[in-house]
């Protein structure tokens, strides 16, 4: 099930990086992006921070409404993706929606 979550809120998003054997991994950097379903960009490679237990990091991300640097966020699926040395990708989905839905 997708989360929901209203415009102004702040979301934690959190991530455990295994390897491909299931084993904790530690990259160098992982950074956090968030896109609305057409592509564009909310929050574009941000540097997540690593929690105390290896492997699990997070990143707290208010949703702001629309400004002049921030494009208007549309009530629909919106993706998070983490990103970390190599090919490596994880994506997860959630919902923001307007407070009078």
């Amino acid at each position: 099930m997708t989360e929901k979550y209203l415009i102004r809120d702040t979301i934690r998003f959190t991530a455990s990086i295994v390897n491909l054997d299931g084993d904790v991994d530690v990259p160098g950097e992982v950074t956090v992006s968030v896109y609305q379903r057409d592509g564009t960009v909310l929050l574009n490679a941000a540097t997540a921070t690593a929690d105390d237990v290896p492997g699990e990091y997070y990143y707290d991300w208010k949703i702001d409404g629309p400004s002049e640097d921030i494009p208007l966020i549309k009530a629909s699926d919106l993706i998070v993706v983490w990103d970390w040395d190599g090919i490596h990708k994880k994506r997860m989905k959630f919902k923001v929606i307007p407070e009078t839905d």
